[in-house]
């Protein structure tokens, strides 16, 4: 699907990308790791055809950057930042529909409404009106309607409330038979169960490729009981967000959450390790 050799760019005498080989094959579920400033916006970006740079890049086997009409039809992107988007909600959608052949209306209205975004409730409404989850959600929902070969997400969660990272999991979830996914982060366990490859970048270079499968439990619904020492207001407010609900006062919580989301719940209930008298997931 994307095949990469020796590619190297540089922004002046900074070298972002050092010379990295690595082949995307289709069914590939891979996350772009690395901290911040590590290189994996700039090659998301010489993926889509915006940047000139040294070496070979081919999508689909043409160059992105002479056949950006034919290699975009392909790809389904959603930026880390929502871009200033001149239009309303319902300009954005006809336009996106317009121009691919696979997307529609209503497959980008059902696909907004999955995520929790009434797309009718704002359909006049200027993009750059919207809150920073609701232009995300529209853009993932935009991305996902054009049915990809290939779906690149920078930080793709960034601005989901918890409800909304569930949902959107989801929708990746039962796209993972027929997408091939780039998935950048900076954070691995954020998408460690939606993968099955892992490549890392470090100062313009590859320094990790692995193979994983985690993907057993992604799709299945955990349900969780909890079981406090005593009453802790924060701890209260961070399970409210995952809409947990209280059954013993305040001391008992109980409430579900799908597996992909698990690691990700275990480090944010683990600030409240020393309040915590029982915990059970099933």
């Amino acid at each position: 699907m994307i095949d990469i050799q020796n590619l190297t760019k540089q922004f002046g005498k900074y070298t972002v990308l050092d010379g990295i080989s690595v082949k995307i094959n289709k069914g590939d579920r891979i996350a772009l790791i690395g901290q911040n400033g590590a290189g994996k916006t700039t090659l998301i970006r010489i993926i889509l055809g915006q940047y000139l740079s040294e070496g070979s890049l081919t999508v689909f086997g043409k160059n992105p950057r002479h056949h950006r009409v034919e290699v975009l039809d392909r790809i389904g992107f959603v930026p880390q930042l929502p871009p200033p988007i001149q239009m309303s909600v319902g300009e954005l959608v006809n336009f996106s529909a317009s121009i691919s052949q696979k997307s529609s209306l209503d497959g980008i209205y059902a696909k907004a409404s999955d995520l929790g975004l009434d797309i009718e409730h704002h359909v006049k409404k200027p993009f750059q009106k919207l809150s920073g989850g609701m232009k995300q959600k529209l853009l993932i929902a935009l991305a996902l309607a054009r049915q990809p070969d290939i779906l690149i997400m920078d930080e793709p969660a960034a601005n989901l409330d918890p409800s909304g990272r569930q949902a959107f999991f989801l929708q990746l979830i039962r796209s993972m038979e027929d997408t091939t996914m780039l998935l950048s982060s900076h954070r691995v366990d954020e998408v460690i169960n939606l993968i099955n490859r892992i490549i890392e970048i470090d100062y313009g270079k590859i320094t990790q490729d692995e193979l994983i499968d985690q993907a057993e439990l992604a799709d299945k619904v955990l349900a969780c009981q909890i079981t406090f020492t005593a009453p802790n207001d924060a701890a209260t407010r961070m399970l409210k967000d995952w809409n947990f609900t209280a059954v013993n006062g305040d001391l008992e919580y109980q409430g579900n959450f799908i597996g992909a989301e698990r690691l990700r719940f275990l480090t944010t209930i683990s600030h409240f390790a020393n309040h915590i008298q029982k915990l059970s997931i099933n």
